[in-house]
């Protein structure tokens, strides 16, 4: 408990931030899938993931923002090393459609989710996999390192 405040209390703009965001994850992987190599579309899902990654941990929805790091990690090293292929597309699909659930089962009086990351662990993987990446997760202080310092 969080001194008799609800966490929806004390976070009441991170549900509507990160389903915009997520929408705009989702509109960027849809351009994506139109225009493989599409530089804007990247950037754009880049940017998108790393507000929501700044905005889940600010939230202390530590899962989403870890997911949304690693992710963004991922993309963007293969990006810059011209990996970045179709093939990765629907992992990433797969991937945003874990944080929608993630954050439609969000306990909106603890902000706790009740949920294992073997699912998460598994498709960052395979999203790796897909990229040519070696292992996509970062340590937990490099990734909310930025969060911190807006808590």
């Amino acid at each position: 408990m969080l001194n008799g405040t609800d966490w929806q209390t004390t976070h009441p703009e991170f549900i509507g931030d990160a389903q915009r965001l997520l929408a705009r994850c989702q509109e960027c992987l849809a351009h994506l899938e139109l225009i493989t190599d599409d530089g804007d579309a990247v950037d754009c899902l880049l940017a998108s993931l790393t507000r929501l990654s700044e905005t889940a941990a600010n939230a202390q929805v530590d899962c989403m923002a870890m997911l949304c790091c690693d992710m963004r990690q991922t993309l963007r090293l293969a990006w810059v090393g011209q990996c970045l292929s179709g093939e990765s597309l629907p992992i990433v699909k797969k991937c945003l459609t874990l944080l929608a659930w993630q954050l439609e089962l969000i306990d909106l009086r603890t902000g706790q989710l009740a949920l294992d990351d073997g699912e998460q662990k598994d498709l960052l993987e395979e999203l790796a996999m897909t990229c040519g990446s070696a292992s996509p997760q970062q340590q937990p202080e490099q990734c909310l390192a930025v969060a911190q310092t807006v808590r």
